[in-house]
C-alpha cells in the first residue's frame, strides 16, 4: 500500500481501525473487497474518508 503524504504509521492504523469498527457495525463500504480492515486500510489510502477532529470533553 502507497503512503499518504503527511500521514505517519500511528495516524493511519488508528483511522483505519476506527473506519474498520465502522464497517463491522454496518456503514456502507466505499471500496470493494472482503474483509473490513483491508476495505478501511483502501479507504484511508485513496482517501475516500477523511478523518474528523473530535473533542474528548476533558
Amino acid at each position: 500500500m502507497e503512503k499518504t503524504p503527511k500521514q505517519n504509521r500511528f495516524e493511519f492504523v488508528v483511522l483505519a481501525g476506527q473506519r474498520a469498527r465502522q464497517l463491522l457495525a454496518g456503514a456502507l463500504p466505499r471500496e470493494s473487497g472482503e474483509k473490513k480492515v483491508t476495505i478501511a486500510q483502501r479507504e484511508i489510502l485513496r482517501r475516500k474518508v477523511e478523518k474528523l477532529a473530535v473533542d474528548s470533553g476533558q
